[in-house]
């Protein structure tokens, strides 16, 4: 437990009090008391630790709302509030953290997915409003530590790339290499906020056009994957985007919000960019890489040990920076 008032793991027991009997504890560095109703996760439910923990780990492993409903018994009304205010927390925590990192080689793709229904079934009068649709997942992943660098939510279109590059430029620091898809609009928003700066490549794939997956909800089968150099000297046995294409499976196993051909599509924008801030956040600090044997963040000296979830929410709540 960690004292709330100077976030130190030095409290000891100071007695009971209410009909409850309810623990309340003394800090040994501040000397500031407090209970354990008012140490919470999310103080704005009344939930306890353990239940959130329970299910926000269920949706961290694939699970739709209503099947976390079934297994914790909280009304999925709550569990998307829940969900709502742990994504808002761990985005600030990603914005804190992944600042100004060194990296060697980035890749960077795009994951498709839709909100409320899908594009080509929306109504005339639907078709202005962006919050429903395509949503892409814009992701960008540095390939030695398997740290994700930044996300964006939006459209497939010049904006939300732009948005995507200006994310990573924030991220990153020094020179580096990246490797894109064969989308144009790369091209254009690469060489806006990074100039030639850095050694930048893309992965121009071409696909079959057999006329048996003409029709099937899958692309065609890859015949040709061409390398094409763009700025910079980019060394040509590093232009790849496996990793990251590696990372969109692994987004879509987790997230049943991503999980195709389901009912577990979400219904509105905001919970789906929580349920990525999430998702995130969990995979660079909690998440242990086989290949790696512990957590990106570890990986990349952002901290020191593989996180908890409720270190997760505490320590992005308290504003802390675990930094080794």
């Amino acid at each position: 437990m960690i004292c709330p008032g100077c976030n130190t793991n030095s409290p000891k027991p100071h007695g009971k009090f209410g009909r409850a009997q309810i623990q309340r504890f003394r800090c040994r560095s501040c000397g500031r008391t407090f209970s354990e109703r008012s140490y919470k996760l999310l103080r704005d439910f009344n939930v306890p630790d353990e239940k959130v923990v329970q299910i926000l780990s269920g949706l961290l492993e694939g699970l739709s709302v209503r099947s976390v409903e079934r297994l914790t018994g909280v009304h999925r009304d709550t569990i998307i509030r829940i969900m709502l205010d742990a994504g808002n927390r761990c985005q600030d925590l990603l914005d804190a953290q992944i600042r100004n990192i060194p990296v060697s080689q980035v890749q960077v793709d795009e994951l498709w997915g839709y909100c409320f229904k899908k594009e080509k079934h929306k109504t005339r009068e639907e078709f202005y409003k962006p919050e429903i649709g395509d949503a892409y997942t814009y992701l960008g992943l540095e390939s030695r530590t398997k740290l994700i660098l930044c996300f964006v939510l939006g459209k497939r279109n010049f904006r939300s790339a732009l948005r995507l590059v200006e994310a990573l430029k924030r991220a990153t620091s020094g020179v580096f290499q990246l490797t894109t898809d064969g989308y144009k609009a790369y091209r254009d928003c690469v060489h806006l906020v990074f100039g030639d700066s850095i050694h930048f490549a893309q992965l121009v794939k071409l696909y079959s056009s057999d006329e048996s997956t003409h029709e099937r909800y899958s692309p065609g089968k890859v015949v040709e994957a061409i390398p094409m150099r763009v700025t910079g000297e980019p060394c040509p046995e590093n232009i790849s985007t496996s990793h990251v294409e590696r990372l969109n499976l692994t987004m879509r196993m987790q997230m049943r919000r991503l999980t195709r051909l389901t009912s577990g599509f979400s219904k509105k924008w905001e919970n789906l960019e929580a349920a990525l801030a999430l998702m995130v956040a969990h995979y660079n600090f909690c998440r242990v890489h086989l290949s790696l044997k512990t957590t990106p963040a570890v990986k990349a000296n952002l901290t020191d040990h593989v996180w908890t979830i409720q270190e997760l929410l505490s320590v992005n709540s308290q504003g802390n920076k675990a930094v080794a």
